[in-house]
């Protein structure tokens, strides 16, 4: 491991001994192992790019900023394709700070001039290019002898012909300022050469051959296209293949941290070192396929970490399956299976739900997506499942006792993490089956077609009860406004033998209606509240 500034090849078995530390720490104890390893830049080159990455911004790059000096041309490469690219575009904004961190030094001898030098021809042009597209406005002395300049901050080049007007101030400018200053001081000419280009180039151009520079090089760390990642979220074929999108690359660290004692990680324990390493190559395969299917953001520890999280959660899930919990098949499992399969097995799990609850909504009783029926989390349980991407609704782990309530609807979908997430929403799901075919048999499954209706099954419910004792049929029509006062009066018990006979989806029901009606009491104990503030029932002006 050499980057032309180093003279001895470094420890393998000193390097081995300090990976397997940095595996026991993290944040910002891993970073101050490295800083305090006996060669710091040797440890720093042998480690895989984008976990380095993710490192430095767990712990956030001002914090860590002495590690971008000690990477190697190809791990600061690395660090900008992840850091740089929201969707197709480069966010040179975003470039800067890596600049900074990467220049910080340079001047303090011949061999960190080096390394910031050899950082910077290392770039890609393109995105060299871009980053000064966006940070500079050039003025061509020749076409324009006596330019309007509106920054107080600008240049002329040493070769007088271009003034360079910077569109950015603070560290940024420093930064831009700088890498103007080193680009000149390198080769004049090529610098020259350089911003006469830029008056030509387009960025869409540059950002598209930028774009095919990077994805090769995150496909050989194991960042597989959009379409490859999608498809880890498919059924597994009917034979397996072979594993596909591993990194070319060391097992590195970063996953370690989500190590948990389970039984991912015990029938890992029984494998051979070699075996455990193909493995953690797949791990990180797994990982990368769901940041890159849900566009995850590479420079957000929190997301990054939950895309790890979720990528385990479904290769638990289908070890289970496929070993019935047995840490002895699992490790068999881990051994012939791709990991490919064996996630996909996990996901199968959660298309199944997905399927139930699509067949529910197609039954009836249940509403639709944008509009369900049934209250929450139930309703927003099965739109979360019928996604493009089935996803799992945190409203269910509240108490029973609380569903219904305002509080079991504040919640956004989320990706699967364990195995009692997908059985607690197949309850969920036994539930709301019982509770579509209530709501059938009582004649509450209306139409619901607008996304903005508002009306629940509790609410659908309520209603149709208050009109019955109030002698009229047993149908959800809307409450004459003048009448709300005596429908809370025939609410105040809402026993219902129907309810009684309906198992734990009508107990259910009844609990939902009882809160609603004690809710619609204290509320029309008041001052006489607006009808169309009252959501327990229908009403009409």
């Amino acid at each position: 491991m050499t980057t032309g500034n180093r003279e001895a090849a470094p420890d393998p078995a000193a390097l081995a001994l300090a990976r397997e530390a940095l595996a026991r720490a993290s944040g910002r104890r891993r970073v101050d192992l490295i800083l305090e390893a006996s060669d710091p830049e040797a440890l720093v080159q042998s480690l895989p790019a984008d976990e380095l990455y993710f490192t430095i911004r767990e712990v956030g790059l001002a914090d860590a900023a002495e590690l971008v000096p000690l990477a190697s041309p190809e791990q600061f490469r690395i660090f900008l394709d992840l850091e740089a690219w929201r969707g197709a575009e480069v966010d040179e904004r975003r470039i800067l700070p890596w600049l900074r961190a990467a220049r910080a030094g340079s001047q303090l001898g011949p061999q960190a001039e080096a390394g910031w030098r050899s950082k910077l021809e290392a770039l890609d042009p393109e995105v060299l290019h871009l980053v000064l597209l966006g940070t500079i406005q050039l003025h061509d002395l020749e076409e324009e002898p006596d330019p309007e300049i509106r920054s107080t901050r600008f240049m002329r080049t040493p070769e007088g012909r271009y003034v360079v007007e910077f569109s950015v101030g603070g560290a940024e400018y420093v930064a831009v300022r700088g890498l103007l200053d080193d680009l000149y001081a390198e080769d004049p000419f090529m610098a020259t050469r350089l911003l006469s280009a830029l008056r030509w180039e387009l960025r869409s151009d540059l950002a598209e051959s930028a774009s095919r520079w990077r994805a090769g090089r995150l496909a050989d760390l194991g960042f597989p296209d959009r379409g490859e990642a999608l498809s880890w979220f498919a059924r597994s074929p009917a034979r397996p293949g072979a594993p596909a999108g591993l990194p070319d690359r060391p097992p590195g660290f970063f996953l370690a941290a989500f190590r948990a004692g389970t039984l991912l990680d015990r029938a890992a324990g029984r494998l051979e070192p070699a075996a455990r390493d193909r493995l953690e190559g797949q791990l990180a395969a797994a990982a990368n396929a769901v940041m890159v299917a849900d566009e995850v953001d590479p420079g957000d520890p929190e997301m990054v970490r939950q895309a790890v999280a979720s990528a385990r959660a479904f290769i638990e899930m289908g070890l289970e399956a496929l070993s019935g919990g047995e840490e002895a098949r699992a490790a068999v499992a881990l051994a012939e299976q791709p990991l490919k399969r064996v996630f996909q097995a996990g996901f199968a799990r959660v298309l199944q739900l997905s399927w139930r609850a699509q067949r529910l909504l197609q039954a009836g009783g249940a509403g639709s997506r944008e509009a369900p029926l049934l209250d929450p989390p139930l309703g927003e349980a099965i739109s979360a499942l019928v996604r493009r991407r089935p996803l799992y609704f945190p409203g269910l782990d509240l108490p029973r006792q609380e569903w219904g309530s305002p509080a079991a609807a504040a919640h956004e979908p989320r990706p699967f993490r364990s195995a009692a997430e997908v059985e607690r929403t197949a309850r969920a799901l036994d539930l709301a089956e019982g509770l579509a075919a209530l709501a059938r048999r009582l004649g509450l499954d209306l139409p619901r077609t607008e996304p903005a209706a508002p009306a629940r099954l509790g609410t659908l419910y309520l209603t149709a009860l208050a009109n019955e004792r109030l002698g009229r049929p047993f149908a959800a029509a809307p409450i004459p406004a003048a009448e709300l006062a005596a429908a809370a009066r025939a609410l105040e018990a809402v026993g219902d033998p129907r309810l009684a006979e309906a198992g734990e989806a009508g107990a259910l029901l009844e609990q939902v209606a009882r809160a609603q009606a004690e809710e619609l009491v204290r509320l029309l104990a008041g001052p006489g509240p607006r009808p169309d503030l009252v959501t327990a029932l229908l009403v009409r002006p």
